[in-house]
């Protein structure tokens, strides 16, 4: 006795009779007449494999090992579709034939359509289990990655830390007064660079970019790789009217008018910047819009070629 789920299709007169008495060896086996009788079934309860005519009645078989498909995909399964009987050439040309159909017979042995049972089922069984796994994979990157508040590059804090940053200064600024700028730097040459050379060189370059922003700042400012290309960085301020184009002009032009060693000799980076600011005075501004401001404001800085500041109530 097998215990391998199988569910057999039959059409009307059907030419997989003669496979009843096999049957018997599964003690997990459904038989189901017509394709929306047999996908009802393998909702409920998925099959390791299916043994399907070439027509069903109210769908081929091949029609029906695409719906299949459908099925398996909503729930990492994956399902072996035997077909059994005659087709024509024009069916296996189908693009369809081969990305649905697992295998096709059409001898009337039942020790080949056992043998092909059993190798669907071992089959069925590994395809299913790394499916699974690559999900459970795939989660627990995910999870990982929203976690994670270090960007493996630079080793500056990325876009989780930096808006983590700005939540907590905008907390300080609450209780202490004061005021948070949040400022952009994008690296409009990245893509560029990157497409001109390759990935290496471009973190090469991010890299030298991301040590002059350090050395830069002061001591307390926040400096992070928020996304390709683009660094952010939370600075505090005693008073809104200290957060001006002015006050931050030193790294403008620090970041702008130096040439950066790569792999290929010396690269100069094209920049803009923007600076949103915000003070407690009328209520905690908005951190989603603070962030929000300095990356709108991007695409003028770089037309105006200068720093555009904005501050927010």
């Amino acid at each position: 006795m097998f215990d391998l789920p199988i569910v057999v299709v039959k059409g009307g007169d059907s030419i997989l009779d003669f496979f009843d008495h096999e049957l018997i060896k599964f003690t997990n086996n459904r038989v189901c007449y017509g394709a929306v009788n047999a996908l009802q079934v393998l909702e409920d309860a998925p099959a390791s494999v299916v043994i399907t005519e070439v027509d069903v009645g109210d769908m081929t078989g091949i029609e029906l090992a695409e719906a299949i498909r459908d099925v398996d995909s909503e729930s990492d399964h994956y399902t072996y579709v035997i077909l059994i009987g005659a087709v024509n050439h024009r069916m296996v040309e189908n693009d369809i034939f081969h990305e649905n159909i697992d295998v096709i017979t059409g001898t009337k042995r039942v020790d080949i359509l056992n043998h092909l049972t059993l190798a669907g089922g071992r089959i069925s069984k590994q395809l299913t289990s790394l499916m699974v796994s690559q999900t459970a994979l795939q989660r627990l990157c995910n999870d990982l990655r929203k976690g994670q508040l270090l960007d493996p590059l630079t080793g500056l804090g990325n876009r989780n830390f930096a808006e983590q940053a700005l939540h907590d200064s905008i907390r300080q600024i609450e209780s202490r007064g004061g005021a948070v700028c949040f400022l952009m730097i994008s690296m409009l040459n990245y893509e560029s660079v990157k497409e001109s050379y390759d990935t290496t060189i471009a973190g090469e370059l991010v890299v030298s970019v991301s040590e002059k922003i350090q050395a830069l700042v002061r001591p307390l400012d926040v400096v992070t790789y928020y996304a390709p290309g683009q660094f952010a960085l939370i600075l505090m301020q005693p008073s809104i009217e200290q957060c001006t184009a002015e006050c931050y002009q030193r790294i403008y032009e620090g970041v702008k008018l130096k040439s950066y060693s790569t792999s290929v000799g010396f690269q100069s980076v094209d920049i803009a910047m923007s600076v949103c600011a915000g003070g407690a005075e009328s209520g905690a501004p908005n951190e989603n819009l603070m962030i929000a401001t300095a990356i709108e404001n991007l695409d003028a800085s770089f037309a105006k070629d200068c720093i555009m500041m904005k501050h927010i109530s």
